[in-house]
């Protein structure tokens, strides 16, 4: 049977699959970035990782990577991490060379929004939107299950949608950009902040102690436990989200708004109060009568499957 290798791109690991046309990944390898050696070395340990998975079925590669990655050229226009000398790199053509197969690359977030599309919680709808809370908040759109890139292939941005007219300065150059607001980075800043103001909470006892390791994971178990000071947060963060995912639903009317990123597995939590504030009005209703908002389904495996979906699709498989 065919197969291609998808490659998943992290700060910290680069993780390789060999996978099949139904989306099945039939081997894995997972190998350190090593980021700090600059991006030719990057690229080495990516064509390392790849070999590692690689046989006489493969039929193309692809990688998945943060910043603004041009699918048609394969080259990494900028970099959102730090991988001295990434910016300009051309990943598809060094592929090629290193594999002797196609090569190609796409954004991060892109390919999660594609993965979810092809296998996951958007399988066989026609629009859907992801949101990656993490650090920060990532995007993606799919359309017909094809990335939607914008004119010069930089969407989707929506962690710099601006949800307060005058709120903080971010370091995209915004003012009030959601990501400030509503991401785990934000919830995690929040929570430090108020803790070292002396607010009274199980948030410290829950990191073990220390201000200083108390994460959005710690909050959203917070709000389980029915801590104050963690569901003043947590609802505080998902009415932003709300207002953000609201808008892109007026925008788009998408199938299916997706919810990804290390806050998504906290859904317990998260989906009623993103739910409540939706149905509050920040999504129009006759739009939002339309539109599904799930968490996402394929974890640690949508960079992968995302990569994979890239490549057949390069190679002109449907």
């Amino acid at each position: 049977m065919a197969s291609v290798i998808g490659i998943d791109l992290g700060g910290t690991n680069i993780r390789a699959g060999r996978v099949d046309s139904e989306g099945g990944i039939v081997r894995r390898a997972n190998i350190p970035t090593e980021a700090e050696k600059g991006g030719d070395a990057v690229m080495d340990n990516i064509i390392h990782a790849a070999d590692e998975v690689m046989d006489d079925t493969v039929q193309a590669a692809a990688v998945v990577s943060p910043g603004v990655i041009n699918p048609y050229t394969g080259e990494a226009e900028s970099i959102a991490c730090n991988i001295p000398g990434w910016e300009g790199m051309q990943i598809g053509a060094r592929l090629k060379k290193g594999l002797g197969i196609p090569g190609f690359a796409e954004n991060d977030g892109n390919a999660a929004c594609l993965a979810e599309a092809w296998l996951g919680a958007g399988r066989g709808r026609p629009i859907v939107l992801i949101f990656t809370l993490g650090t920060g908040i990532g995007g993606g759109i799919v359309c017909d299950g094809k990335v939607f890139h914008g004119v010069s292939n930089k969407v989707a941005e929506f962690g710099h949608i601006s949800v307060e007219y005058e709120g903080a300065k971010c370091g995209c150059g915004n003012t009030g950009c959601l990501e400030l607001y509503a991401s785990a980075g934000a919830v995690r800043r929040e929570a430090r902040r108020l803790l070292k103001e002396g607010r009274r909470s199980l948030l410290a006892e829950l990191a073990g102690g220390d201000v200083e390791k108390v994460d959005a994971k710690e909050v959203c178990e917070g709000v389980r436990r029915g801590d104050g000071l963690a569901v003043e947060i947590l609802d505080r963060a998902m009415g932003y989200l709300a207002a953000g995912v609201g808008s892109l639903i007026n925008v788009f009317n998408p199938s299916v708004v997706v919810i990804g990123g290390a806050m998504s597995l906290s859904w317990d939590v998260i989906e009623p109060r993103l739910m409540a504030g939706l149905r509050s009005g920040r999504a129009f209703a006759p739009i939002f009568a339309d539109c599904e908002v799930k968490a996402a389904e394929l974890g640690d495996n949508a960079g992968i499957l995302g990569a994979a979906r890239v490549a057949w699709q390069g190679t002109g498989r449907p």
